[in-house]
């Protein structure tokens, strides 16, 4: 019998930040030194989904894991009540189903656009792995993009087939996590064409996603017009991040891991936008990664809204939603670079910060002990 009282632990020991440091910076040098081999060690995917499965490093992985032995039979997201019936009891197999399957669907994301998957299997890594191996929507955003990959993929001849397998996917992705509506709803942008146009959309959505969500929030927290119990989970959720926006008080160094976090992909977002619209090269750029680009640029405008919004949880959803262009963006920056059209110290730039993030959150935590 599980002994519920020894699992109550809100952050890693210094040893299991130790662990989780070098798994890391192992998994790094792998990866780049397999990166332009055309095939991929298998190693490193192994080494990711070891380091997935024990991400002591984020306070997610205990708090999961409390629930896990408490009960998820009312969790918000079902489908991680049925994954626990058949879980054996270990918590490992219960994140081995999630992360496993999550980092399956990436692969194969990978081999339906035709992309080298050694140069994919390092920036994955340095760009996103932290991000990817905390929070359990990393299965419904692996389970999106995988979906997307039907709609986008220019290897296989399109048909009804293709795009039913890609609707499916993208949907199930919903259940991977509620969150995911965003991207669902956001989904016919693939078909829009990138232009004066589209962006001056992609503003007056930005701004009434700022406005309407700063309305509800303050709401929310005040519970002057909405409450909770009129809103379901949703306002669970809502009520949840506004009350840990309003207690939670950051120091410097996490603010400053934070913001090289969402800088990183602020960066990368404005390079991959200038790199697929505006440069010379442009028409040398295939029509799925701007495709892919057009529905990341809803993404991203709403997440920046939300991050704009002063308090009441906002900036929680925001950076919430800025973690789903990840995936996205390694897709196209792996494509760019493998067709040459990304120079490697643009690429080194363009992960830097993100590396500065990984390397100095974790070696940071080991140094606060």
């Amino acid at each position: 019998m599980i002994d519920i009282i020894s699992l109550i632990q809100e952050e890693a020991t210094q040893g299991e930040y130790i662990m989780n440091f070098v798994l890391m910076n192992i998994i790094f040098v792998i990866s780049y030194v397999y990166r332009n081999s055309g095939k991929t060690n298998s190693w490193i995917w192994i080494l990711v989904l070891i380091f997935c499965l024990f991400a002591y490093w984020d306070t997610d992985y205990y708090s999961f894991r409390e629930g896990f032995y408490t009960s998820l039979t009312d969790f918000r997201d079902p489908l991680y009540y049925y994954l626990s019936l058949v879980s054996f009891g270990s918590y490992t197999v219960f994140r081995f189903y999630i992360w496993g399957g999550a980092l399956l669907l990436l692969i194969k994301t990978v081999k339906r656009l035709s992309l080298y998957n050694s140069t994919f299997a390092f920036v994955f890594p340095v760009f996103f792995l932290l991000i990817f191996s905390y929070a359990r929507v990393s299965l419904g955003m692996a389970m999106y993009f995988y979906g997307l990959s039907f709609l986008l993929s220019p290897n296989v001849r399109r048909n009804i087939l293709s795009y039913v397998w890609g609707v499916i996917f993208i949907g199930c992705s919903y259940f991977g996590h509620r969150s995911m509506v965003l991207p669902i709803i956001l989904t016919p942008l693939l078909f829009v064409k990138f232009n004066k146009y589209t962006i001056s959309f992609l503003l007056v959505l930005g701004f009434a996603v700022g406005r309407y969500a700063s309305s509800i929030l303050e709401n929310v927290t005040s519970g002057s017009v909405l409450m909770v119990s009129d809103m379901g989970a949703t306002g669970e959720a809502l009520e949840a991040y506004a009350a840990k926006d309003a207690v939670v008080e950051y120091n410097w160094k996490y603010t400053l891991t934070q913001n090289l976090k969402n800088v990183a992909l602020i960066i990368a977002y404005i390079y991959l936008v200038w790199k697929c619209f505006i440069s010379n090269e442009k028409k040398m750029i295939a029509e799925w990664c701007k495709r892919l680009l057009n529905v990341s640029s809803g993404i991203f405008v709403v997440a920046v809204s939300l991050l704009l919004v002063d308090g009441f949880g906002a900036g929680i959803m925001g950076y919430r939603f800025l973690y789903m262009l990840g995936i996205p963006f390694v897709l196209i920056i792996t494509y760019l670079y493998c067709n040459k059209l990304c120079k490697t110290y643009t690429l080194y730039l363009v992960l830097l910060s993100m590396f500065l993030f990984s390397e100095g959150f974790i070696f940071g935590k080991i140094l606060s002990f």
